[in-house]
């Protein structure tokens, strides 16, 4: 058999893919591991933010650099797009106050469910634990290997995500084989979305404390300093929430992780506050702290007692507590990955690759990467969207 596509990884873009060519095809997914949409089901701890809110020209700066290379397909496909799409499928959302997408069950199996459907019914089947070792140009299109078989197709599409949690089957291996056998050249790979791990992390005993609106910056010498304002929490080994995921692509070993957990609030401000609030009571300087900014008790008291009683230096720490950066936690609990096939090498508008023609390449394979809030999901489905319409349009019947 000849197939009309194949898409390599059942992941969410593939998925997007598959459900969204507008006539049904001779299609088959070949999916590493063996079951179909593992990160998906871990989106949102298995709530699923899917997309985020308000107007699409905000989401471009929320994927760094690369953002304004991704315009046309981000705002084609954009997420009033995708709202639309899961409404017409059965999928209602909710739309929370920081603005995050969620299907309105908050349960990530209904999605991955109506595009399984949605595959199926556009004639595509899925080939489990069937990993692409070789891909070759033939005459008919493009021959692809795996274990014993091949298979023949006219079009291909790359959705097989990038390195982080590779138990899932998204381990970066099929980036050897895109450079070997089609010469896509991929960007460096780095863990991105993960926690920070910091030289002698004191906050162990208070692990699942959050802070609300803390801002979290990193110094180094290979970037300008990074900052980001957001939820923070401790975990048992290390720093996590959203400020730190959000940063975390640009630590190394060596940078300063500093940390106000006052948000905006400067040191100043902060040390005038505290003498004030000291001088009103008789209460434990933990007490004061805790009260006055609205923080955990547990922390003001652990904080008194590393620093001591000098308001001067708590409100320092308060306000700049700075670590030495160890390493993010590695592609084991990154969220996504930083870095893929160079954009340089895909037609923006298609998702094309230039020199590889009717080969298509989409979601975290590509260099791309989004901060949380659904951003991930977002690009998955519009980069998946300008490959199936290319792809639809290629294939008339």
């Amino acid at each position: 058999m000849i197939y009309d596509c194949i898409i390599t990884g059942a992941g969410a873009s593939g998925l997007f893919c598959a459900a969204s060519v507008s006539h049904p095809l001779k299609g088959l997914i070949l999916e590493k591991s063996k079951y179909p949409g593992l990160k998906l089901l871990m989106s949102g701890s298995g709530q699923c933010n899917i997309t985020h809110a308000g107007s699409i020209k905000d989401f471009i700066s929320c994927y760094g650099d690369n953002g304004r290379k991704i315009r046309k397909c981000l705002y084609k496909y954009n997420n009033i797009s995708l709202m639309e799409f899961l409404k017409n499928n059965g999928i209602k959302t909710i739309t929370r106050d920081d603005g995050k997408v969620f299907p309105a069950s908050m349960n990530a199996h209904h999605i991955l469910d109506m595009l399984l459907d949605k595959t199926e019914k556009n004639g595509f089947s899925i080939n489990f634990e069937s990993p692409v070792e070789n891909i070759t140009k033939c005459e008919q299109g493009w021959k692809i290997f795996s274990g014993s078989n091949n298979f023949i197709c006219k079009t291909l599409v790359i959705a097989s995500g990038g390195c982080s949690y590779p138990s899932t089957g998204s381990d970066g291996s099929m980036f050897t084989v895109l450079k070997r056998d089609l010469n896509l050249t991929s960007t460096r790979l780095k863990p991105a979305l993960a926690p920070i791990q910091v030289k002698a992390y004191p906050y162990g005993e208070l692990s699942g404390i959050s802070f609300k609106n803390s801002i979290v910056t990193i110094l180094n010498k290979g970037y300008k300093n990074i900052q980001n304002c957001g939820g923070l929490l401790f975990t048992h080994k290390d720093f996590s929430g959203p400020a730190v995921l959000n940063v975390s692509k640009y630590a190394s070993a060596g940078d300063e992780l500093k940390i106000n957990y006052l948000g905006s609030l400067s040191y100043e401000d902060a040390l005038l506050r505290l003498k004030k609030a000291a001088h009103k009571t008789n209460a434990e300087l933990s007490t004061v702290i805790s009260e006055e900014f609205s923080l955990p008790k547990r922390f003001s008291r652990l904080l008194e007692k590393r620093y001591g009683t000098s308001l001067k230096k708590l409100a320092g720490q308060l306000t700049g507590e700075s670590f030495e950066i160890l390493s993010t936690s590695g592609f084991n609990k990154a969220m996504c990955t930083c870095g893929g096939i160079e954009l340089s090498q895909i037609n923006p508008s298609s998702m094309e690759a230039v020199k590889n023609p009717n080969i298509f390449i989409i979601g975290e394979a590509l260099d791309i990467d989004g901060i949380t809030g659904g951003y991930n999901l977002q690009f998955a489905y519009s980069s998946a969207n300008a490959a199936a319409d290319r792809i639809s349009k290629l294939l008339v019947p």
